[in-house]
């Protein structure tokens, strides 16, 4: 009788995260313009999701995209997650965060950033924290980001739009009297531009300071409840590591 051939048996293939990020340069989170990605300096977040998938067996998937298209792939599940997204009610209608006594988990946070003001040199602005005094034009700033309802609540005029460089051109020929961004957004920005945003600085003290999350498609969420939660908690084990403030404090430090 013929001896029967050896099954090979197939291992489980790994499951996959599609996450997007912003197209926009924001140190650490991002650098650079457009789609690509430096192989050798991705993003801190890139490499912190990096070692979360070495302790979870999880394939992470980058693709860079701009922001509004990045929420549109969520609300759609074309895309499973994106980084960095603070907490609002607006995206949690489609955005899965992580959540501990009904309030968003900031200990399974991936980074923490500031919304600052910018403005002309000499400026005779300030925020109050109730508002801006001596606004003569409007605020800029980028839509669906989450300042804009912040400073819609306290009435103060705005001018959106879809572009970092867009509002700091705006500001800087007159047509708005500041621009609310996040910091390192605004300020890469400056840096690449030096020439023509000299005359632009950054009012203290910061608008809000937030903590930003790596977001999931409510939809992927569904179909992979366990998956979400293991990465959110390898998210705040990560981040606690030498291995993670190493990165932090060395090659990402600037």
């Amino acid at each position: 009788m013929a001896l029967a051939a050896p099954v090979a048996w197939a291992a489980d293939p790994a499951p996959v995260v599609r996450v997007v990020f912003n197209t926009d340069p924001n140190p650490p989170i991002a650098y650079g313009s457009g789609t690509a990605i430096d192989p050798d300096k991705p993003s801190l977040i890139v490499e912190l999701l990096r070692m979360v998938g070495e302790r979870t067996g999880i394939v992470f998937e980058f693709q860079r995209v701009p922001w509004q298209r990045g929420l549109y792939l969520i609300e759609h599940g074309q895309a499973d997650a994106i980084f960095a997204s603070s907490y609002s009610p607006e995206r949690a209608r489609y955005g899965a965060y992580p959540m501990v006594d009904g309030k968003p988990d900031e200990r399974r946070k991936i980074y923490q950033q500031s919304y600052s003001l910018f403005v002309r040199k000499g400026a005779d602005l300030r925020w109050t924290g109730d508002g801006i005094s001596g606004l003569r034009a409007p605020v800029g700033a980028f839509p669906n980001f989450a300042v804009v309802p912040m400073l819609q609540e306290k009435n103060v005029p705005l001018d959106l739009e879809p572009s970092v460089v867009g509002n700091l051109r705006k500001l800087a020929g007159g047509r708005i009297d500041a621009y609310a961004e996040i910091d390192t957004l605004a300020e890469a920005a400056i840096k690449e531009n030096g020439a023509e945003f000299e005359g632009i600085v950054k009012l203290a003290p910061p608008l809000r300071t937030t903590p930003y999350y790596l977001m999931f498609s409510k939809l992927f969420q569904a179909a992979n409840p366990a998956l979400v939660e293991q990465v959110w908690d390898a998210i705040a084990t990560v981040r606690a590591t030498p291995a993670y403030q190493g990165l932090v404090t060395g090659k990402y430090a600037n």
